[in-house]
């Protein structure tokens, strides 16, 4: 099953409100794939695509905050742009609430050892 890429990116654009918006469509791209491979079944429901954008969220402040690190690093400024750190946290916690709004939707992806004997 595949996601239509225009809900997620307008979801994506809701959530960011940036002007830069449009630079991360290929990682709305990636997003969308990611989570289509998760999808149990075919359901098709809009709860899949807020889990993808808030993916395509975390992944896009991710970039930014490394962006803005590497050039802070280069001039040896202090960073003047808003706290990446505090924003990344709040994007992973929605995340996770989509993701757990999507259980039994979705396909569990993490991979745990269990001890055996």
């Amino acid at each position: 099953m595949t996601l239509e890429i225009e809900k997620v990116f307008t979801l994506f654009r809701f959530f960011y409100n940036e002007p830069d918006a449009d630079e991360f469509l290929p990682i709305a791209e990636l997003a969308a794939e990611h989570t289509s491979s998760r999808i149990i079944g075919s359901e098709n429901s809009l709860a899949v695509h807020y889990l993808a954008a808030a993916e395509t969220l975390c992944r896009t402040l991710e970039i930014k905050a490394v962006r803005e690190r590497l050039a802070l690093t280069r001039t040896g400024a202090v960073p003047q742009e808003q706290d990446y750190s505090a924003r990344l946290e709040y994007a992973r916690r929605l995340y996770k609430e989509y993701e757990s709004i999507c259980t039994g939707t979705i396909s569990d992806d993490s991979f745990v050892f269990a001890r055996m004997e």
